[in-house]
């Protein structure tokens, strides 16, 4: 315990572990109180910010009767480093009186008016503790537990399995990679998912990494060990994930064909678009061309006949197009604009599907 006085203000940390470990939580208690009651007076305090530890507020409480103002702070902390550590703080106290205070809450909302105070900065000296290191290899502080899911141990090649790893308990959680990357698999994960309560007993942890994991081959997934200091108990632990072994079956190549028709892959400029053209061209002019009686008897019922046989016996693309292109029939008006997608503007269109449509 100890005791601090000023003229004006007394003040006293209470801190519940002055030799604790690295990395153990202990717990600080701030009291501030008005001693001079002559005056309005108003407390600003923190600790100062320090690599050598880190500090979480979980309390605050004010009892602001006339001229007697308290303050009480609560702060977890947590020690970085071991050796001697200083707690350092930083405090300003604000004079002031009655008259300014009334005249300072006197305007509305339109009109707000500045408190008239006076600062000053207090100085307290720094909190000395003394701080115990951790075993070799510690990782960990507190008490937690690790637990996994692996949703499969055998998969096809190139499709993912996925492990879910939690760890929880209580203690203050650095940044941990669990899985290496490694030549054998590809690893894909995200930004682990951490929730972390502060409070005066310590901080309630719960973190959560989701991976998944594919490879053309079988391979195995390292162990993962994590070391473990339960300052309570003053005993290591180890948290495991045991090897895991995956069955990576190969993809059949024949699965990997496309049973629909497709367009050979294009060699070079084809330019014979343009004779298709001009053939497609001149069937259009030779319509309006040509006498009625001529087109009735070449579009005769035994006609019509042989060009749909010729329909079924085409056996690509162009074949197709080309007897659509003769019959010249405004029916055909989708096939042909599929059949020169297909040809020409590299889309991949079923022959089957086109010979459906007429």
């Amino acid at each position: 315990m100890t005791f601090s006085f000023a003229n004006d203000i007394s003040y006293n940390f209470d801190v519940n572990n002055k030799t604790p470990y690295q990395n153990e939580a202990i717990l600080l208690d701030v009291n501030i109180s008005q001693e001079n009651h002559t005056m309005v007076m108003l407390f600003k305090f923190n600790l100062k910010k320090s690599k050598a530890y880190s500090f979480y507020q979980v309390d605050f409480k004010e009892s602001d009767e006339y001229h007697d103002l308290k303050h009480q702070y609560k702060y977890l902390i947590y020690p970085k480093k071991s050796g001697e550590l200083s707690l350092e703080f930083e405090m300003t106290k604000s004079l002031t009186d009655d008259d300014k205070v009334a005249y300072a809450i006197s305007g509305d909302r339109d009109n707000v008016k500045g408190l008239v105070k006076k600062d000053m900065v207090v100085g307290i000296d720094p909190l000395k503790l003394s701080v115990k290191p951790l075993p070799k290899a510690t990782e960990l502080v507190g008490d937690f537990k690790l637990s996994y899911e692996l949703d499969k141990n055998s998969t096809d090649a190139y499709d993912p399995v996925h492990l879910k790893v939690l760890l929880e308990g209580k203690g203050d959680i650095p940044t941990l990679s669990l899985l290496p990357k490694s030549k054998l698999y590809h690893l894909f994960t995200q930004e682990p998912k951490v929730k972390l309560l502060h409070h005066s007993k310590g901080t309630s942890a719960k973190v959560e990494w989701d991976y998944a994991i594919s490879a053309k081959e079988s391979f195995v997934l390292p162990k993962v060990a994590l070391k473990a200091f339960n300052p309570l108990s003053k005993k290591s632990y180890n948290l495991i994930i045991p090897s895991q072994a995956i069955e990576v079956k190969p993809v059949a190549v024949e699965s990997l064909v496309d049973a629909e028709d497709a367009p050979p892959l294009a060699k070079g400029t084809d330019w014979s678009w343009l004779g298709w053209l001009f053939s497609y061209v001149a069937v259009f002019v030779a319509g309006f061309l040509t006498p009625r009686d001529i087109v009735k008897r070449r579009w005769s019922k035994n006609n019509l006949v042989v060009v749909t046989d010729e329909v079924a016996d085409a056996k690509t693309h162009k074949e197709l197009l080309k007897i659509l292109l003769a019959r010249h029939n405004v029916n055909d008006k989708e096939a042909i604009r599929l059949l020169e997608d297909s040809l020409y503007r590299g889309k991949k269109v079923s022959l089957a599907k086109i010979k459906a449509m007429i």
